[in-house]
């Protein structure tokens, strides 16, 4: 009884606290770097040449563009499939579902060179359910992880050198839903839900090597504790000799959502075209274990502890922009992005695997300052063999991710005009 308990609630750890932040995962690991209708049609290709108010998540330098003021809100539209193919061959699809983190950024000059800002938008997380009554039902039926980021913001610009800085606050929280196997037929259920805060800080910067032709960016973002301790564990449908075990009580358990470094470059070949290539490097070696406590739980039995050995990752990321006209432009990217899981931890509740990113996407905009931005990505999730002993097998997939931007930025005639142009991409 006691080995049947102890797989009752690593599940339930495994699946909650493996991940590290907002709504269903596109990126490996659990990162989510769609954060805006540009961003998503470049691949994310954005440190270097970022220049509006999104950058507060690409790089808070970007925002010191001179007098005048930013604004964008935009949903991101993630449906993924994902198919788990067990070690008989038996295969199980995900039903159709539609998850739409939003964004939103406000940014502003106070003078030629001094900008601050303030963005509220959702950098890692997960969201998965499972058929009902799937082969993996007693490890995961659904999982969510969200994290909201607010994050304020300000920039100086010294000549051709951007430097940006911000805080953010950070509100999590978790839910997990699994089935319970009772033996003879029957099945409970248990779900652990609960919430925590945290807070970190990100700084970035960008170069301008070569007015108009050349320039560099780096952007670094902290690793974010968040400790659940008021989280709850409900369990349904027990047999009457489990209950005294199995009752609705408090766990608590901490992770660290990981520190990311990008770096990266941008060139203008010709004067209505540039290219960006990024590596963004992720600390997803910070998850090595997930330990889950039961205060209430005298026996000790519910307490566990499930290794997860995670690697950090590098991606790379290349995106282009073209300016068609005054009104129009258009801008596409690819983007390769490893897992950081290994084949003996690969379980269910991240069906993770190294994706590579297609990306299209295009503006437009009027001479008032209002544009809207529109990016696709297809994102193929390559085959992947899990040897993990709670359900060996293989994950692959797909995601279609829709990002719609809607913005405003003060036309050069009011305001932008008066500081020095943008680092590459001349758009405002």
């Amino acid at each position: 009884m006691k080995t049947h308990l102890k797989g009752i609630t690593s599940a339930a750890a495994l699946g909650a606290f493996i991940t590290v932040a907002a709504n269903d995962a596109h990126a490996a690991g659990t990162a989510l770097d769609v954060q805006s209708g540009r961003g998503t049609g470049m691949a994310s290709a954005m440190t270097a040449m970022i220049d509006d108010s999104t950058s507060i998540f690409y790089n808070p330098a970007g925002i010191s563009q001179g007098k005048g003021f930013g604004a964008e809100g935009g949903i991101t539209l993630i449906a993924p499939s994902y198919t788990q193919t067990d070690t008989a061959g038996q295969k199980t699809t995900m039903p159709f579902s539609v998850v739409p983190p939003l964004q939103v950024y406000l940014s502003g000059g106070i003078t030629d060179n001094l900008s601050i800002g303030i963005g509220v938008f959702t950098p890692y997380g997960l969201k998965i359910k499972w058929p009902d009554g799937w082969i993996g039902r007693s490890l995961v039926t659904e999982a969510a992880l969200q994290t909201f980021y607010v994050n304020p913001t300000v920039a100086y610009r010294f000549g051709p050198l951007r430097i940006g800085a911000g805080f953010q606050l950070v509100r999590g929280t978790l839910d997990l839903k699994r089935d319970i196997a009772f033996g003879g037929g029957q099945f409970g259920n248990a779900e652990l839900g609960g919430g925590a805060w945290g807070a970190g800080a990100n700084v970035g910067a960008q170069l301008q090597a070569i007015p108009q032709y050349l320039s560099f960016g780096v952007h670094y973002r902290s690793a974010v504790p968040l400790n659940f301790d008021d989280a709850k564990t409900d369990f349904n449908n027990v047999p009457t000799g489990l209950q005294g075990t199995l009752r609705d009580q408090p766990v608590s358990g901490r992770l660290v959502q990981p520190d990311s470094l990008a770096m990266g470059v941008a060139t203008r070949p010709i004067k209505n075209l540039v290219i960006d290539v990024d590596a963004v490097w992720y600390g997803w070696n910070k998850l090595r274990s997930i330990a889950l406590t039961y205060p209430q739980d005298t026996t000790g039995t519910l307490n566990t502890v499930q290794p997860k050995n995670w690697n950090n990752t590098v991606n790379v990321h290349v995106g282009a922009e073209g300016t068609l006209s005054d009104h129009w432009m258009l801008r596409g990217g690819i983007l390769i992005d490893p897992s950081p899981a290994p084949a003996n931890t690969l379980t269910p509740e991240i069906p993770d695997s190294t994706r590579v990113n297609l990306a299209i996407g295009g503006t437009y905009r009027t001479l008032s300052g209002i544009h809207a931005d529109v990016g696709y990505q297809f994102i193929i999730i390559t085959s992947r063999s899990s040897t993990a002993p709670q359900l060996p097998g293989d994950y692959s997939g797909f995601v279609n991710v829709l990002g719609l931007s809607l913005g405003y930025t003060t036309p050069p005639d009011r305001g932008r005009g008066v500081a020095p142009p943008p680092t590459t991409t001349g758009s405002r």
